[in-house]
C-alpha cells in the first residue's frame, strides 16, 4: 500500500496546532477507519486485543498545517465477509473511501428532501444499488453498514470546519492529485440530516438509563414494541423548567411513562427515523 496522508488546515493553525483540535480530528478519523475494520472482520467493537491487530500508525508529522503521513497496520486478522477474498490495508482503505462517497450521496439526497431507495443485487458480488430520483448509484454492499456506523464520526469531523477554525480536512495517497476524502470550507453541514418536530405529543413506556443534570438531557430505551417509537435507544431532552429530580429518580425504576414530542427526519439509510425525543413530563 502506498504511503497515505491525513491533513487538517485552516486559520486556527496559523500560530501552531491546538492539541484538542488535532486530537479530535485524529480520533474521529481513526474512528471512521475503525468502522470499516469492524464490518469487514464481523467484529462487534474495538477491544484492546483488536487494537493490537489494527490501528493507524503515523510515520511522520509536518508543520504548518497538521500533515500526518500514516499507514494502516493490520496483523493476524480473520476475514468476516465472504466477498472479501483477502483482507489487507488496501481493502480497508478502498471501502473507507467508497463509504465517504456513499455518505455524501445519501446525506445530500435527504438534505434535498429525497429518500434513498436501496436494493441489494448480485449477491455473489455484494453490490448495493441506491436509487435517488431517476439516478442510480452502485457501491459494494458493505458500505451500507459501514456508513451507518461511521456517520457520527463524519459528522464530528465535519463539525471542525468553520470560518475561524479549519477549512480543510483530507486524506488519501501521499502523491495523489486529488484526496480520496476531502472536506472543504463549505462542508461543515455535509452530513447533516434535516429534522422536524411533530406537533402531536405521545405517551411512551420506556426505561431512562442516563441523565445529565447540567444539559437537561439523557438517554432512554424503548423495550415494548407496538408504540409510536420503535424498540431501541434514543437521546432525549427535557422541555421547559421541569424539576430534574424526577428524571434522576426515574433511573431507579425499570419502566416509566413519559409524554414527549418526536423529532424525526428522512433517514439517509432509507425510511424515516427518530432522532431525538423532547420530553414534557415523566411519571411512574
Amino acid at each position: 500500500m502506498e504511503e497515505m496522508q491525513f491533513k487538517i488546515d485552516g486559520p486556527l493553525l496559523k500560530t501552531g496546532v491546538p492539541i484538542p483540535i488535532a486530537v479530535a480530528a485524529l480520533d474521529s478519523f481513526q474512528g471512521i477507519v475503525d468502522k470499516t475494520y469492524l464490518v469487514t472482520t464481523n467484529t462487534q467493537r474495538i477491544t484492546s486485543r483488536e487494537r493490537e491487530k489494527f490501528f493507524l500508525r503515523a510515520t511522520e508529522f509536518k508543520q504548518g498545517s497538521l500533515l500526518t503521513y500514516f499507514e494502516i497496520a493490520l496483523q493476524g486478522v480473520q476475514l468476516g465477509l465472504p466477498l472479501v477474498s483477502s483482507l489487507g490495508p488496501n481493502n480497508i482503505w478502498e471501502l473507507t473511501k467508497d463509504t465517504f462517497s456513499f455518505l455524501k450521496t445519501v446525506c445530500g439526497a435527504v438534505q434535498q428532501g429525497k429518500e434513498p431507495i436501496y436494493k441489494f443485487t448480485n449477491e455473489a458480488d455484494g453490490i448495493l444499488n441506491v436509487q435517488i430520483g431517476d439516478q442510480n448509484h452502485h457501491y459494494y454492499a458493505p458500505v451500507y453498514q459501514i456508513g451507518q456506523m461511521a456517520l457520527p464520526q463524519y459528522q464530528q469531523l465535519a463539525g471542525l470546519i468553520g470560518p475561524k477554525k479549519l477549512n480543510e480536512i483530507s486524506a488519501g495517497p501521499k502523491y495523489a492529485e486529488k484526496s480520496d476524502i476531502y472536506l472543504g470550507p463549505n462542508d461543515r453541514d455535509l452530513f447533516k440530516v434535516p429534522t422536524t418536530i411533530r406537533r402531536e405529543a405521545i405517551d411512551l413506556q420506556c426505561e431512562v438509563f442516563d441523565f445529565n443534570k447540567y444539559k437537561n438531557a439523557g438517554k432512554l430505551a424503548v423495550k415494548v414494541a407496538g408504540q409510536p417509537v420503535p424498540v431501541g435507544e434514543y437521546n432525549f431532552t427535557i422541555m421547559g423548567n421541569q424539576d430534574i429530580v424526577d428524571y434522576i429518580y426515574s433511573m431507579l425504576k425499570p419502566q416509566v411513562v413519559i409524554i414527549c414530542f418526536m423529532e424525526v427526519g428522512i433517514s439517509p439509510f432509507g425510511g424515516e427515523e427518530v432522532h431525538k425525543l423532547h420530553v414534557t413530563s415523566v411519571g411512574s
